[in-house]
C-alpha cells in the first residue's frame, strides 16, 4: 500500500512523510534503520534512541556499588 512519496534534495536528504511519521510515532529521538533484504528489498525500520533512564535499572547486584569509584577505576584501565 503506497502512502506518500518524497523527492529526494541535495545531498541525499529526504523528509518522512507525516502520515508515516504518525503511523509509528516518530519524532526526533527515532532512529531510521535501512537495509536490504535478502531478496534485494529496500527494509526501513523505526526504533527509538536508548538514553540513560531507559537503561537503569536492567542490570541488578547484591552488590553495594558506588559510582565514583566505578567510574575512577574506569580511567585506570
Amino acid at each position: 500500500m503506497m502512502i506518500a512519496n518524497t523527492k529526494i534534495y541535495k545531498n541525499f536528504q529526504t523528509s518522512i512523510p507525516k502520515d508515516v511519521r504518525k503511523a509509528f510515532d516518530i519524532n526526533e529521538n527515532t532512529i531510521v534503520e535501512w537495509g536490504i533484504t535478502d531478496d534485494g528489498q529496500p527494509e526501513i525500520k523505526f526504533r527509538n534512541k536508548v538514553n540513560l533512564n531507559d537503561i537503569i535499572g536492567i542490570v541488578k547486584t547484591e552488590e553495594v556499588t558506588n559510582s565514583v569509584e566505578l567510574k575512577k577505576e574506569v580511567y585506570r584501565i
